[in-house]
């Protein structure tokens, strides 16, 4: 079975994808291929529910990155991981490019917040000299693999 999720006839990129796992992703289509397709800044749907008053409880929906601890912005997603999929709403759209302009700002230290992106300036720096720092010290990193005695099992507990 082949799935054309970026089709001719599509009226946008914009796509909302159910994975197998449950997990409902909105993103940018950028590129599909047979078995997989390309996506940028992939954003999970997050539900919680808040106490508006002690009788009454209201839920909240929002978007939050797909993937952590990553500034990568295009995945590669497995067809055969994917339920179904559809065009994001127009409004849903808007909320959606709202959301992930807000995070690559943040990434680029360009809230508008001066002390967060003096903060995040001041990061970045230290990054890059702990990077430059580490780059001669490949040595060091595997003589330190060689000394590790305990080994994790293969066993996976679910």
């Amino acid at each position: 079975m082949i799935m054309e999720i970026a089709s001719k006839d599509s009226t946008t990129p914009y796509k909302v994808i159910k994975l197998i796992n449950g997990d409902d992703i909105f993103c940018k289509i950028l590129q599909e291929y047979t078995d997989a397709i390309v996506v940028e800044c992939p954003m999970s749907v997050n539900k919680h529910q808040v106490m508006d008053t002690p009788e009454h409880i209201v839920e909240h929906t929002g978007l939050q990155r797909w993937i952590s601890f990553t500034h990568d912005t295009s995945f590669v997603i497995d067809k055969q991981k994917i339920i179904a999929f559809g065009n994001l709403a127009p409004e849903v759209v808007i909320y959606y490019k709202m959301v992930s302009s807000k995070i690559r700002a943040e990434e680029l230290g360009e809230t508008g917040n001066e002390d967060h992106d003096e903060l995040v300036k001041q990061m970045q720096e230290n990054v890059s000299k702990l990077e430059k720092i580490m780059e001669g010290n490949d040595d060091a990193v595997d003589s330190i693999d060689e000394r590790i005695t305990h080994v994790q099992p293969n066993k996976i507990l679910h």
